[in-house]
């Protein structure tokens, strides 16, 4: 496994790190063992937070399955802050002292089931936090999910961060509540398959216009019949600079030291605010409680690579 340290490793404030890893279709068992090793390794290795894959405990079932599956995503899917998966992550945060983002998956909360993001952490009092993903798109209105009410952030031992999940990214109205609320760094969770069209853009964008670092986490989606697709891991400084980027679907370990990702003043400028205004007027179609599919979208779109 390929590992890149970013920034060197002059800048204090402990260490986070990208685990751009395999993610199996449906492989909950292979999946979880991942995890187990990936925090060991980083425990070995003097890092405090690991952010893991988009929908990493069974790979991006949402764009796998059609309205047909909406019981099976319940069943099978779904996953209780009491189910092995999440329990496993508390546990493994405990004994090692490496806090665990989750950046997307299925939450099941009752009868209701979220998009979500997870933050387990020996840090906090209940050992894991979550937030719920605020907008829905048609395939997950389709499939019977419920939107988050709240947009509350996440606090990894005074390190804050929140998750721009999917279509999120084209609200940035959302981006800006997290932002003047003191986000360090703000996640863009993508599925490996058909991400939204220039969500590169999208994100050099959101980083320029709140002077943010954003960070798209990456991974390789092995599916059943081993096809591999991989999305890159990008990071993007204030000036919504890419100052790194994994694209392989060689497996990688991306350590980011946190005090880098600290260093920015959280001043909008005039410029910022007429990009922000551009950007309004690009997505006006989209509203925060509803939002529907564009007919088209500026600029040229990065899909997702295919590994032979």
């Amino acid at each position: 496994m390929k590992v890149d340290l970013i920034g060197g490793g002059g800048v204090s404030g402990g260490l986070l790190a990208v685990a751009h890893i395999s993610v199996y279709e449906a492989g909950l068992r292979l999946n979880l063992e991942s995890v187990r090793k990936i925090v060991f390794y980083a425990s070995e290795n003097n890092v405090s937070t690991i952010i893991l894959p988009y929908m990493q405990p069974y790979g991006p079932v949402i764009h796998l399955y059609d309205g047909s599956a909406k019981e099976n995503l319940r069943r099978f899917f779904a996953l209780t802050r009491e189910s092995t998966y999440m329990s496993t992550l508390t546990t493994l945060s405990s004994h090692y002292g490496v806090s665990i983002i989750l950046s997307t998956y299925l939450e099941k909360v009752s009868s209701k089931i979220y998009v979500s993001t997870a933050l387990a952490s020996w840090d906090l009092e209940e050992g894991l936090a979550t937030r719920r993903k605020l907008v829905l798109n048609e395939r997950e209105r389709m499939l019977g999910l419920s939107r988050g009410s709240d947009l509350e952030m996440l606090n990894d031992n005074g390190f804050i961060f929140n998750t721009l999940i999917e279509d999120e990214i084209f609200y940035p109205e959302i981006a800006r509540f997290m932002v003047e609320n003191g986000v360090n760094l703000l996640i863009v969770g993508l599925p490996q398959l058909n991400p939204p069209k220039n969500y590169i853009e999208l994100s050099k964008s959101l980083a320029l216009i709140y002077r943010v670092w954003v960070l798209v986490p990456g991974s390789r989606l092995v599916m059943r019949d081993n096809t591999v697709y991989s999305l890159p891991t990008l990071l993007i400084n204030p000036e919504g600079e890419i100052i790194y980027k994994h694209y392989g679907s060689d497996e990688a370990f991306i350590v980011i030291p946190k005090g880098l990702l600290k260093s920015t003043p959280r001043t909008i400028g005039l410029n910022s605010r007429a990009f922000y205004k551009l950007y309004r007027t690009i997505y006006k179609r989209y509203s925060i409680y509803g939002g529907f599919a564009r007919e088209s979208s500026p600029g040229k779109s990065e899909q997702p690579r295919r590994s032979r």
